[in-house]
């Protein structure tokens, strides 16, 4: 029998983490329609009802599976934004790619649906108006070090922005729905910013 609260021995911030951990795995396979509640609870080793001591609803544990997700992707690419040559950067921002699938399961999945919840549910549009904002921040961020460097400096920021994205966005898709990496796909983006590094910052 799931106990009523939490976990015997867990604290309530470990109990909470674990839903969402669940959570995040349970809405990316099947959907926000399709997951429940109950199979989330017993995963977790808890009561249904005691789901919605730490999350009202559903809906607003949907929204908190967002918004850990998007808060640790960001924590982790964060520091990739800091280095002075985009190649250095890009390098980072790939390898903690890598490390978050350990990190945080169902990830891509769960990011990689927000499109179709969004126009199922237009309660979450915002969400993936809020995923835009943060991609435009992160990939503008890398735009301006790689402009700053020289290594994109034949680009205005609007064109670097959208270079980036197209190449790291690709990378990421096509790894999420092969489910494993492309051979030499990362190292393939990484050299050729390294060519543009050693041509146009010399």
């Amino acid at each position: 029998m799931a106990a009523r609260g939490r976990p015997k021995g867990s604290s309530s911030l470990e109990t909470k983490k674990k839903i969402i951990d669940v959570a995040r795995h349970e809405f990316a396979n099947n959907g926000y329609d399709g997951a429940a509640i109950l199979s989330i609870a017993e995963n977790v080793g808890i009561a249904p009802s005691a789901i919605y001591h730490y999350f009202q609803s559903k809906e607003k544990l949907y929204v908190e599976v967002f918004e850990s997700t998007a808060n640790a992707i960001w924590d982790s690419v964060t520091p990739s934004t800091q280095h002075e040559s985009l190649t250095e950067a890009i390098e980072q921002l790939l390898a903690e790619s890598r490390l978050l699938g350990d990190e945080l399961p169902s990830y891509s999945d769960f990011l990689a649906a927000l499109p179709i919840e969004a126009r199922l549910h237009p309660q979450f549009s915002n969400l993936l108006s809020r995923r835009t904002e943060f991609q435009d921040r992160t990939f503008s961020s890398l735009a301006k070090v790689g402009i700053e460097s020289g290594e994109l400096s034949f680009l205005d920021e609007k064109e670097a922005t959208e270079l980036i994205r197209a190449l790291i966005m690709g990378w990421f898709f096509e790894r999420h729905f092969r489910q494993k990496e492309v051979p030499l796909s990362g190292e393939a983006i990484v050299g050729m910013f390294k060519y543009l590094k050693d041509n146009n910052t010399q």
